[in-house]
């Protein structure tokens, strides 16, 4: 058997999948599709590589259809000039206008875009094989037909309910699906949404145990202890100040400011649009500790004339570290301090979580904050009040008022230990 916890990254999960996986289905007798131009079902992988489909899960959180698209691997035979696999044009522009939405009067970044797409893509082929039918639009604009199409989507899902997995999954492809049928009914494109209630109807409404729990504050301080300075920056990145691992691995010294106008706190300043579901996700994020460490890391780097700025460097000091690396490198430290989380290695996006725990413990004073704001400017609605007349310096001091007592009884005296 493969041992997947060895494949460093995406590349290897590929290379595997051409040299095994794609052998052993020219070499089913039952299997009926060309792996030229076809993947296998769902079903059909999960049978004969669980394995693969776990760590794919758990380690990239990506399904097979999501793993495909981001490695180039035909989707259905997929091409340019048939990248849906339907032959009903209205329904693809459909499609194609609402991604388009997403990205331009959204701000939605491909890192959104490109799972949402997949998503989607696996919900209309399903449909269009379960219901015979490549045209999803003209039953939504007949109120008549609406029963017998709620049917068909909830035919459709029975059938991705065998192939999806975990409950988390579930939710997202019920979502990018319901989305998608929300723009249609806003654009005059439908009457009604048909896959408004799937969350009840399969008893999907529960809150999903998630793959990647946060690191424990013994397991944080114990990693440190055995990590080199890179490891250890990454870490202060990731649970010191709730970065996503790219945005980490992609951190540049030109988004840091490390004196700001009085009264305001250091901060991380991201391009709007570029964050992952940008519209709903701040444009700055505080730093309330490991300034310092930022300082000496940033003077160690400059003594080399080829470094380009970004504060963790690949191989290649002019370039940023990859991801894979860091998922390497957060399974390297695992082994070294011996511990393993939830029956695995630690994960990056584990220090984000552990970061985003205390920021939820803090949220209720944060919105009590925007709330006094609002109630004070007039506003019945303290998000209305927060998006459109809060400054982002007045939303920056408010989180980090709510957050600093917390970072400091429960980071900051770790993190100034080691950094």
């Amino acid at each position: 058997m493969p041992n997947y916890a060895r494949f460093d990254d995406l590349t290897d999960f590929a290379s595997f999948y051409y040299t095994e996986i794609e052998h052993a289905m020219r070499d089913d007798p039952d299997l009926n599709i060309d792996p030229d131009s076809e993947t296998p079902t769902y079903r059909w992988l999960k049978s004969n590589y669980s394995g693969f489909v776990e760590r794919l899960r758990r380690d990239y959180d990506l399904s097979p259809g999501e793993f495909y698209e981001a490695v180039g691997i035909p989707l259905d035979g997929d091409d340019d000039d048939d990248p849906w696999g339907l032959d009903h044009d209205p329904t693809v522009r459909a499609l194609e206008d609402y991604l388009e939405e997403l990205r331009r009067d959204r701000g939605r970044a491909e890192t959104t875009v490109g799972p949402r797409r997949s998503r989607l893509k696996t919900y209309v082929t399903t449909y269009a094989e379960v219901n015979e039918t490549s045209d999803l639009l003209s039953p939504l604009l007949d109120e008549r037909a609406k029963p017998d199409e709620i049917a068909r989507v909830r035919d459709t899902f029975r059938v991705l309910n065998d192939e999806l997995g975990s409950l988390a999954s579930k939710k997202k492809y019920v979502s990018a699906v319901k989305n998608w049928y929300t723009f249609l009914e806003e654009m005059g494109r439908g009457l009604y949404n048909p896959a408004e209630n799937l969350l009840n109807r399969f008893g999907w409404d529960e809150d999903p145990l998630y793959d990647h729990p946060a690191l424990a504050r013994d397991d944080l301080e114990t990693l440190l202890s055995v990590a080199d300075a890179d490891e250890r920056f990454l870490l202060l990145a990731l649970a010191g100040w709730g970065l996503r691992p790219v945005e980490a691995c992609e951190l540049h010294v030109d988004q840091l400011v490390l004196d700001p106008d009085e009264g305001d706190v250091p901060y991380i300043e991201f391009e709007a649009g570029t964050r992952k579901n940008a519209r709903r996700v701040r444009n700055t994020v505080e730093i309330l500790v490991g300034v310092e460490a930022i300082e000496a890391r940033i003077d160690t780097l400059s003594e080399d004339d080829a470094w380009t700025g970004y504060l963790l460097p690949g191989q290649t000091i002019s370039r940023p570290m990859t991801t894979q690396t860091a998922r390497r490198w957060f399974r390297d430290l695992g082994e070294r301090a011996e511990i393993t989380i939830a029956g695995s290695h630690p994960l990056p996006k584990m220090g984000r979580r552990t970061w985003y725990r205390l920021y939820r413990q803090q949220r209720p004073s944060i919105e009590a904050g925007t709330a006094a704001v609002a109630s004070a400017q007039g506003s019945r609605d303290a998000s209305v009040s927060e998006r459109n007349y809060l400054d982002e310096r007045t939303r920056r001091q408010a989180r980090a008022d709510a957050m600093r007592e917390l970072v400091q009884q429960e980071l900051s005296a770790i993190f100034e230990t080691y950094l």
